[in-house]
């Protein structure tokens, strides 16, 4: 007995599957119809827009834009130190004596908070993360305060990076610290630290 169906109702892959499984000779009309409908949908997905990019507002950043986004800071914090360096010697920071390393520390920080300071405070945002639409967020989606970037995502890092002894500083701060990323959670040591996580935001 011949049964009537409501092709309209049924999705793409649907279509596609009963177009493979439908017997074209035996029901020639059924399969004009499904034929019809598949056209009908593929058009319908070829004008629909682009999914913006505000869709992914509120969801992780991916591991790769955090990368670039630390690319672009790290290039502009080395552009940032020339003048320490200058100032100094590069000789000097091969073995820095404690006044190099409190300068170093101090100009740092300073810097960061010159060149990254009214970003943190109005959006959360590095200027890395600012080109790549990201965010530094609490755990439960709300915009991190800049004193809790500064102060516990930051600064902890900075502390451990030029005061600890030999090459514990550098292998926390500088391997530790970003390959915890890989971690189910994709974050860093610092966020662990300050309870952040880095989301997308809207551009």
């Amino acid at each position: 007995m011949d049964i009537n169906v409501d092709y309209s109702s049924y999705t793409l892959e649907e279509l596609y599957s009963a177009a493979e499984s439908i017997n074209s000779e035996a029901y020639p009309d059924r399969a004009q119809e499904i034929h019809k409908f598949i056209k009908e949908k593929e058009a319908q997905l070829q004008t629909q827009p682009e999914v913006a990019p505000s869709s992914r507002v509120g969801t992780q950043a991916s591991r790769i834009d955090r990368l670039f986004a630390v690319v672009v800071d790290g290039l502009i914090n080395i552009l940032a130190s020339l003048p320490l360096i200058f100032y100094f010697g590069l000789d000097v920071f091969r073995e820095p004596t404690l006044q190099v390393t409190l300068v170093s520390f101090l100009y740092g920080f300073l810097i960061f908070a010159v060149l990254h300071g009214y970003l943190l405070y109005k959006n959360g945002q590095t200027i890395g993360k600012y080109l790549l639409s990201i965010r530094i967020e609490n755990v439960d989606g709300t915009k991190a305060d800049w004193k809790k970037i500064a102060f516990l995502r930051l600064l902890p890092i900075m502390l451990i990076y030029q005061f600890s002894l030999g090459f514990i500083g550098p292998l926390i701060a500088g391997l530790i610290n970003p390959l915890l990323i890989f971690g189910k959670s994709q974050r860093c040591l610092h966020d662990y630290i300050a309870n952040t996580k880095v989301s997308y935001c809207a551009d």
